[in-house]
């Protein structure tokens, strides 16, 4: 929405886009994310944590539902450039064997497997996995890949991008009860294990967030003359502020709480939201980059 109208005067239906696949990003790479906790920390988790945990999985899948139907009508929209044009049901066809409908496609049924990983069960665990890669393929051909002159080497890396982020992003959440857990000490050990993982995955989300930066919108030098550029420069603070965040909670929060200290849980319990919140601002921003038009440069 914001680079709809600082381009121009701006449509406010675009701009109502924008905002909708915001909501229908936050919705599918949470619920990736939070089966992968699931698949990964199950056997460290509580009865009650774990529940939660498969709580905040169907409410992610409830709301990238939501949030991707809702985003067929915008298409119709635009392919027909007319708002009447949403009532155009001939068009859906037309919209289910494009590019975009293939990747929402894809992300649904990712989306239904992903549900598997509440299944107390190897196989459930591995169906989970299977469907959070599916959403992972999914959101990469929803960007700029199909558009760019390296289209197979940026879809390639969209996914490990978006699998290794949503790891991160839908871990937050189920990982603020842990931290109030009542022994610190055996909340620091499950934390210790979740940051393992996340480490690994942090490195590959952000690794594969900077090339896919530079070939999706040039050299740093660039980005200060356009909007995308701008957009991409906002999207890299928060996802410092989110990087330090993480450090905070491994070697400060952690190792206090592994003295028994029950104030530091509930510092990493307040951590964890905030990067909660930067991820969101991260995922925005994502959004109005993929609904912004590519660089010339890109698809030379």
């Amino acid at each position: 929405m914001i680079l709809e109208f600082w381009q121009g005067a701006g449509d406010p239906v675009r701009g109502l886009a924008v905002i909708v696949r915001a909501v229908a990003t936050i919705g599918a790479l949470g619920a990736a994310g939070s089966a992968l906790f699931l698949v990964f920390l199950s056997e460290r988790l509580t009865v009650d944590e774990a529940r939660a945990a498969r709580r905040w999985t169907v409410v992610f899948v409830m709301l990238a539902l939501v949030g991707g139907i809702a985003l067929w009508p915008f298409r119709a929209i635009e392919l027909s450039g007319a708002r009447e044009g949403m009532a155009r049901w001939q068009l859906y066809g037309q919209i289910a064997r494009s590019g975009f409908g293939e990747a929402w496609l894809i992300v649904g049924a990712g989306l239904v497997l992903v549900l598997f990983s509440r299944v107390r069960a190897t196989w459930g665990a591995g169906i989970g996995t299977a469907g959070a890669l599916l959403v992972a393929i999914g959101l990469a051909l929803s960007g700029h890949g199909e558009g760019h002159r390296m289209r197979q080497e940026v879809l390639a890396l969209g996914v490990v991008h978006v699998f290794a982020a949503a790891f991160w992003f839908g871990s937050l959440l189920p990982l603020r009860n842990v931290a109030v857990r009542r022994d610190p000490r055996s909340a620091a050990e499950a934390v210790l294990a979740w940051s393992r993982y996340a480490m690994v995955f942090a490195v590959l989300a952000v690794g594969g967030g900077a090339i896919l930066g530079l070939l999706l919108a040039g050299g740093p030098p660039g980005w200060i003359r356009s909007g995308y550029g701008w957009a991409m420069i906002v999207k890299a603070a928060f996802v410092v502020a989110m990087v330090l965040g993480a450090l905070a909670c491994r070697f400060k929060h952690v190792r206090l709480m592994e003295r028994g200290d029950v104030l530091a849980g509930d510092a990493l319990h307040r951590s964890a939201g905030r990067q909660f919140l930067f991820a969101l601002l991260v995922l925005y921003a994502t959004a109005e980059l993929a609904s912004a038009e590519l660089p010339v440069l890109a698809t030379r």
